[in-house]
């Protein structure tokens, strides 16, 4: 259980008579927590919400919004943003977030959303903090108003607060197109963590069959805004990792994370790699960039069969993997 829930298991006297939305959920057991009523919005596919995306609205029956402190201060203004544009009427809202995770430099953006501009303490436990505000309806923006677009050479991308890389192009990625083969006509070809579709638009553009996936809505939503912008295709999807894929593909392509939140961790990737195999055809090739230090190589010559170092510079690497 994550602190910010714990803290709010404190209300649980409150929360049990109310109708709750919570937003930017992090936490699978949030779905635990007392209520009257219960719904919640994710940006993640490993969390069972009934709202998935970068533009969460308010349902009618709630009666308090719970928002979880987002990572970027530009991402809570898009969500504060889209849940005042969703309500009619005054509605009271709880920001809980980590004590050093930025929750007091948050409040100046809180204010200006608060009836009055009036927002208060609740309770500080478990190195967290609820503040309480009553948000006003307001008319003013939409998604696309927080659409950032940078180009790269001949492309335009557009992407979002929250997604990886926010307007612009990641080194690392840089370094990967370098490397990648500029023909895949006749290819199938995985995106994995596809962020503002970068990767997948270049798959496209060098005549790739493509698949596209991102545990986060909003970067499938991103993704999906830059194909449109350059008159391409591909199939996006949300999931966590693989999901329910069952194709295989003649490449894998990826720039993987290794954070969850601010933690950092190989996990994802090392769980990525070594399903990898599975999802590739024979011949199949895997190739992925990463930071200098992380610990891939091992797990790569344990799941491949045929492993090469094909780039390198002073911060990032690039591997391609080959299934016999």
């Amino acid at each position: 259980m994550e602190n910010t829930t714990a803290i709010l298991w404190r209300q649980e006297d409150t929360l049990a008579d109310r109708k709750i939305f919570v937003v930017e959920a992090d936490d699978p057991s949030l779905v635990n927590l007392p209520n009257r009523a219960l719904f919640l919005h994710s940006d993640f596919a490993f969390i069972p919400a009934e709202q998935r995306g970068p533009w969460p609205q308010v349902p009618a029956t709630a009666n308090l919004v719970v928002v979880i402190l987002p990572k970027s201060r530009e991402r809570l203004e898009l969500v504060l943003t889209a849940l005042s544009e969703s309500i009619s009427e005054a509605t009271e809202l709880w920001l809980v977030g980590p004590s050093k995770g930025g929750i007091k430099g948050a409040l100046k953006q809180l204010k200006p959303f608060a009836q009055a501009g009036v927002v208060d303490l609740v309770d500080t436990a478990r190195h967290c903090r609820i503040y309480v505000a009553m948000l006003e309806p307001r008319k003013e923006k939409d998604l696309e108003a927080f659409g950032q677009q940078w180009r790269h050479g001949e492309n335009t991308y557009i992407s979002y607060p929250g997604v990886f890389s926010h307007g612009r192009l990641d080194e690392g990625t840089a370094l990967l197109l370098e490397q990648l083969p500029t023909d895949f006509r006749g290819k199938t070809a995985l995106d994995m963590g596809c962020g503002s579709g970068v990767i997948t638009l270049e798959l496209a553009q060098r005549g790739a069959k493509v698949t596209a996936s991102d545990v986060s809505a909003t970067a499938v939503a991103a993704t999906q805004a830059t194909l449109a912008l350059n008159q391409q295709e591909a199939d996006v999807q949300v999931a966590d990792l693989y999901g329910e894929l069952s194709s295989e593909f003649d490449y894998i392509v990826t720039n993987p994370p290794f954070h969850e939140g601010i933690t950092r961790t190989t996990a994802v990737t090392e769980a990525l790699i070594h399903k990898a195999p599975s999802y590739l055809k024979a011949g199949g090739e895997l190739w992925l960039v990463a930071n200098h230090g992380l610990p891939y190589e091992p797990i790569l010559r344990q799941s491949f069969n045929y492993l090469e170092r094909v780039a390198t510079n002073n911060r990032f690497v690039v591997w391609r993997a080959r299934r016999a």
